[in-house]
């Protein structure tokens, strides 16, 4: 009787622990590479990869879907410069649906400001694969 017990307390708490692993979840990599691949095909994407992974890695999608919004400072070109491009990416509860905006200022030598580019980006994640992938150039 006793064994059994150990057995059952042993299988509920893995269960509750598997249950809460995915709830806090982060992007993987092969969903990052999915939506970067995805993104690039449909409007040359101003980023790298890099960029875009160092930027989702660490979110938990179950914070988006509670509400949180992250957004982080970048620089998409490959030298120190003024123009400071932004990530940002939230979840659209109503669609269920991610949303990444993109702000690219880009570098101009011969001017004294930052052209600026907006891009929008959404995607679903549907048993653990991005779907439903819309990447496009709204601003600039």
């Amino acid at each position: 009787m006793m064994f059994n017990r150990f057995y059952i307390t042993l299988f509920l708490f893995f269960a509750l622990l598997s249950g809460n692993i995915s709830l806090s979840q982060n992007f993987n990599k092969s969903q990052i590479k999915s939506l970067f691949e995805k993104f690039n095909k449909q409007t040359q994407t101003p980023f790298s990869y890099k960029i875009l992974e160092d930027f989702l890695k660490d979110i938990k999608i179950e914070d988006l879907k509670k509400g949180k919004e992250f957004e982080k400072e970048v620089l998409f070109e490959n030298f120190d410069c003024e123009c400071k491009d932004v990530m940002k990416i939230s979840f659209d509860k109503t669609s269920k649906t991610f949303i990444l905006k993109i702000n690219e200022a880009s570098f101009v030598q011969d001017l004294d400001w930052c052209p600026e580019h907006t891009y929008i980006g959404s995607f679903k994640i549907k048993e653990d694969k991005i779907v439903n992938t819309e990447f496009n150039l709204v601003a600039g």
